[in-house]
């Protein structure tokens, strides 16, 4: 008997911070995709690898980079973000900047004059240190910028996560506070139910979408029933911190632990031996 509450308590803790770690998530990308987030946060990056030299902007008016513009952007502040792509191509990039650096006039056996009057130092120095290895390959010299690049996008790449997940957590602990998801508050009336046969759960293995969540979530202890007063709030904080805080372990983690935590409470006791 103890068993089953302890397991029936478990899973509603999982679906409850599963469910509002799904609908974070959600409502995270979503606000990503508005306002091209990923999008913003490639064209910050290439801008920083590059030290704002004007190559960005060479590069991001090339067609093998940036097929949906016109390719007659004139400031880097003029890049439309509508247009801009959320993912470069290694190798497409590392064309476009070997093209930028052409521009369709000098030929890449010409090509280390040009790499020596880059203004920058620590981009030139990078730029002909790569060339000399190439030792005169095109193909070897775009694989030296491609795999520069990606290196690059790497660091980027974990730089838009920890941003994301700052705002999966934000977002979190707004749905906790507006559902009132006490995570201790919920935790105690999960076990008084369970003890007491009430409570059930439609608990699959299966990953649910942010609907299921929602209709999930209505069944668990929840809500607003009345005003509390201000000093009962203080007591609550806590548990609002903790669901939001489940949300940065992301909803696949949850209901993928909801599965396991199913077929553990589906298999029963072990029978006895004979």
């Amino acid at each position: 008997m103890f068993g089953s509450i302890v397991l029936e308590a478990a899973i509603g803790m999982i679906v409850c911070f599963g469910s509002v770690a799904l609908i974070a998530s959600s409502l995270q990308e979503a606000m990503a995709s508005v306002f091209r987030q990923r999008a913003r946060t490639l064209l910050n990056g290439i801008d920083q690898l590059l030290n704002g030299h004007g190559l960005v902007l060479d590069i991001y008016n090339h067609a093998l980079v940036n097929p949906r513009s016109d390719g007659r952007a004139t400031s880097i502040a003029g890049v439309s973000l509508r247009l801009a792509p959320s993912y470069i191509a290694p190798l497409n990039f590392a064309r476009a900047m070997v093209d930028s650096l052409q521009k369709g006039q000098v030929a890449f056996a010409d090509l280390r004059p040009v790499l020596e009057n880059i203004s920058d130092p620590q981009i030139r120095s990078c730029l002909c240190s790569m060339y000399d290895r190439a030792a005169g390959s095109v193909a070897l010299f775009e694989a030296e910028i491609a795999r520069w690049f990606d290196s690059a996008m790497e660091r980027i790449s974990g730089a838009y996560k920890r941003h994301a997940q700052f705002w999966a957590f934000v977002l979190a602990l707004l749905v906790a506070v507006l559902f009132n998801i006490d995570a201790s508050h919920v935790l105690t009336h999960l076990w008084k139910m369970s003890a007491t046969g009430v409570f059930h759960l439609p608990a699959t293995a299966a990953t649910p979408d942010a609907h299921d969540a929602l209709s999930y979530l209505e069944q668990l202890p929840i809500g607003w029933i009345e005003t509390p007063h201000p000093a009962a709030v203080l007591y609550m904080i806590p548990g609002w911190l903790i669901t939001a805080s489940s949300s940065l372990f992301g909803a696949p983690f949850w209901f993928g632990l909801l599965g396991k935590v199913t077929n553990l409470r589906g298999a029963g006791d072990k029978p006895s031996s004979p």
